[in-house]
């Protein structure tokens, strides 16, 4: 069966009640109201807000801490022509955030700026480079970078300079002693939103300056405002919204002569719009090659480049240097994945801290963040710096503070900063082994669950819900990205029509789905196996809602990001695909001495965890979806912290226990695993006869079936006279004499593959019954105790 990939987490609609609000003369649908009220945006004025973004909207600058200090000493400078010198950050917030303030602030004051080079300075404010510069400049103001710089900013104070920082990395306990520290993460701050880019906190400093007198135009910055904001992860709601939404409009007609051709060497001139993957994916990553590889000066200089032919040739070198930038990030993903491979203990950890000398140091961080979105495990890649010394980034998954657990290793680490989701470190070569012991025993007071990948959902839905005006009112949320995600739906029960494969090598699938009104249902992340997918009936899908224009036609469509069978068809889909196997197997069945396990025997060991009774493995399939099931069973799994993945996609990764339906599919896991635990009799039995070499105890905690007879009487009789009659038998078939639902469709199941078997009939399961595809005559009188599928069946009872 094909089975949900993640845990859905359903938001609660329940409370909810419906608004009447109206945006440009459109009555807003309720589903896009609970969608937001599930999102934390409640009150009307503020759902109006959120869909009806207004510059206006902006927070007053003057309530981040120490902006009027700021801006007095800027107005001061201002009067006294002081120099300044703009230190910034080599990423792609730190360059938007060194242009935008150097652009304005060179109108009014002799301005200089310095973007540090990774490789050479390292990240924050460098001790060498300020003595270098020193008698440049009078005032320094740092952009994404300084929160840390302590010691960097009281040498400079002892100098006579005046500092101003503005960041917006967590601070530590003890602040810079500068003389205005703004950061909306300040722990005095009243600001109404801490999330700020270090290029949103650079703008609210001129938005402050603006406020003061300043005679200043920032419409027209709000396009690297956005690039910056987007392209440093930063969540995409309250100003953050404003900023990339206004931005994203001023970015597609930019009067930035670097960006134009950024656009153009990038392929994006033919958008009618630009949206932040377009940021996120292509236009951040060519600001970002330079200083990953070589000098992000090189990007400010495109940024500040007036001459058309000039902004030409810096685009096309930037485009270059992300090509290679891809290239060493390819290789060096591969070589932390083989590092994981070829060591499993690393797959039971709940953090990955992985090290290599050769690394290059600035796709470490990129990097990371590929291997935690494959793995779903925090992850810091260390690489050799100087001698002795590794520096490298950190990605989190949500609910992991990692700056919070860097915290608590700050005696073993040379230096660190960043925030919740991403971090920098440097320590010595000999603590890192002692950095994996201490994040490590950190994520153990974490709860086993949010290692486990989880999707969102935030509404369910009915197929007659949804209509051309819902979908379009979901474009209202955009722009989206991390705090504002794209809405998931959950939408059940969808009957599968005119499958069909699309792409190279059946990458992508695709089919229809509705009543009166046909919908396609796409997906471009095809994780399952083909003769899974080609046998889907009826499924559940936590899908995005879109809409297609192609020459003028609408087309709307269900874009899935996770995809399950339905479960009781799924369960009775796999049970007769195990017993198809066992016909068409070439041994001949006996019946194997069982070894019996006990949890204890479990413990500390790689599992895969298999069952052949129905009612057995729709408890498992519940406890996976994370539904309680009274069972001591479970409540050990769950005290053990064990998590476990089902089996329906050999294309996955697998690092824990799994949980496998497809007996006959188990050659492609079960050598990974330290032992195999059957739940039931019969899978205990299957396993030992199809791969006996491999490690097996049998955990029986249910015996409910430990009556079934399988006795060749009238049932089958019946079931065959109704197969001719009518081609097709239900599940629920009377005339099998079971009363327990469970066990009349096992019975049922054997008797088809025993018919099967001798060439009786060939048959289809259907999420209905049983459908004949075709008859066939036989020569001789047909013995189906004869059959493998019967043989099975004594292999239980002797």
């Amino acid at each position: 069966m094909i089975f949900q990939k993640k845990r859905w987490i359903l938001k609660d609609n329940s409370n909810i009640e419906d608004m009447d609000i109206e945006i440009d003369g459109r009555k807003i649908k309720p589903q896009i109201v609970k969608v937001l009220n599930n999102r934390g945006i409640q009150e009307k004025e503020e759902i109006e807000k959120f869909l009806n973004p207004s510059l206006k909207n902006l927070h007053n600058p003057f309530l981040l801490p120490d902006m009027k200090e700021a801006v007095k000493i800027i107005n001061q400078a201002i009067l006294c022509k002081s120099r300044v010198l703009i230190y910034g950050d080599y990423d792609c917030d730190g360059v938007t955030s060194t242009y935008l303030l150097y652009s304005v602030l060179k109108n009014f004051l002799p301005t200089i700026y310095y973007i540090p080079n990774r490789f050479k300075d390292g990240y924050g404010l460098n001790f060498d480079v300020l003595k270098k510069l020193e008698d440049k400049f009078d005032l320094l103001i740092t952009v994404d970078t300084g929160i840390s710089a302590q010691n960097e900013v009281k040498y400079l104070k002892e100098k006579g300079k005046t500092v101003i920082i503005t960041d917006h990395h967590e601070p530590k306990e003890v602040l810079p002693e500068a003389d205005a520290v703004i950061n909306p993460k300040r722990k005095d701050s009243i600001y109404p939103f801490r999330d700020l880019a270090g290029v949103g906190v650079a703008f609210k400093l001129l938005h402050a300056l603006k406020n003061s007198g300043i005679n200043l135009k920032l419409s027209e910055y709000l396009d690297v405002v956005a690039i910056g904001t987007i392209a440093d992860v930063m969540p995409l709601v309250d100003e953050n919204r404003v900023l990339a939404k206004f931005g994203l409009k001023v970015l597609k007609n930019t009067k930035n002569v670097g960006l134009k051709k950024l656009i153009e060497v990038a392929g994006l001139s033919s958008k009618e719009e630009l949206k932040p993957y377009d940021v996120s994916f292509i236009i951040g990553p060519r600001l970002n090659a330079a200083g990953r590889i070589s000098d992000a000066n090189l990007a400010v200089s495109l940024l500040l480049e007036q001459d058309i032919i000039k902004a030409e040739s810096i685009a096309k070198k930037l485009d270059e240097e992300n090509r290679k930038r891809q290239e060493i990030e390819e290789k060096t993903i591969k070589e932390a994945q083989s590092l994981i491979n070829k060591n499993k203990g690393i797959l039971r950890k709940k953090i990955f801290v992985l090290s290599n000398g050769s690394w290059h140091a600035g796709v470490v961080g990129i990097a990371s963040s590929k291997i935690t979105e494959k793995y779903y495990r925090p992850s810091l890649l260390l690489t050799l710096a100087d001698e002795g010394v590794l520096k490298g980034s950190g990605r989190s998954i949500k609910g992991f503070n990692l700056f919070e657990a860097l915290r608590n290793c700050a005696e073993i680490l040379l230096k660190f900063g960043g925030h919740e989701h991403a971090a920098g470190l440097s320590l010595p070569v000999d603590n890192v082994d002692k950095l994996d012991e201490i994040l490590n025993s950190i994520a153990q007071d974490y709860h086993f669950m949010i290692f486990k990948p989880a999707i969102e959902v935030d509404l369910v839905l009915s197929l007659n819900e949804i209509d051309d005006e819902l979908i379009d009112q979901v474009y209202l949320l955009e722009p989206f990205g991390v705090g504002n995600p794209e809405p998931t739906f959950l939408i059940k029960n969808l009957v599968v029509e005119n499958f069909r494969f699309m792409g190279d090598g059946n990458k992508y699938y695709k089919f229809f789905a509705g009543n009166s009104t046909k919908y396609d249902v796409v997906c471009f992340s095809n994780l399952e196996d083909e003769d899974e997918l080609i046998s889907m009936k009826k499924v559940d899908i936590v899908c995005k809602l879109e809409k297609n224009l192609f020459n003028s036609v609408r087309k709307n469509q269900f874009n899935i990001i996770d995809i399950c069978e339905n479960v009781s068809f799924g369960v009775i889909k796999d049970l007769y695909n195990n017993l198809k196997a066992v016909r068409n197997n070439c041994l001949s069945f006996q019946r194997y001495e069982v070894k019996r396990g006990s949890l204890q025997d479990i413990e500390e060991k790689r599992c895969v965890f298999v069952a052949f009774w129905p009612h057995i493995v729709l408890n498992f399939l519940k406890f996976l979806k994370g539904e309680d099931v009274e069972s001591e069973f479970f409540e050990f799994l769950n005290k053990q912290g064990r998590i476990i993945q089902h089996q329906s996609s050999l294309k996955e990764v697998y690092f824990d226990d799994i949980f496998a339906t497809r007996l006959d599919k188990l050659n492609a896991i079960v050598n990974e695993a330290d032992l195999v635990v059957a739940l039931d009799m019969p899978s205990y039995q299957y396993v030992k006869n199809f791969y006996q070499d491999i490690n097996t105890v049998l955990i029986d905690f249910d015996n409910k079936f430990d009556e079934f007879s399988l006795h060749i009487n009238e049932e089958c009789v019946n079931v065959y006279k109704t197969l001719r009659d009518c081609e097709f038998i239900s599940y629920n078939f009377s005339g099998i004499y079971e009363s327990d639902p469970f066990l009349k469709v096992v019975k049922l199941l054997f008797i088809i593959q025993m018919f099967e078997e001798t060439g009786l009939i060939l048959a289809e399961v259907t999420h209905e019954g049983i459908e004949v595809k075709e008859f066939f005559k036989t020569q001789e009188k047909v013995n189906l105790k004869s059959t493998k599928v019967y043989s099975f069946y004594r292999t239980l009872k002797v």
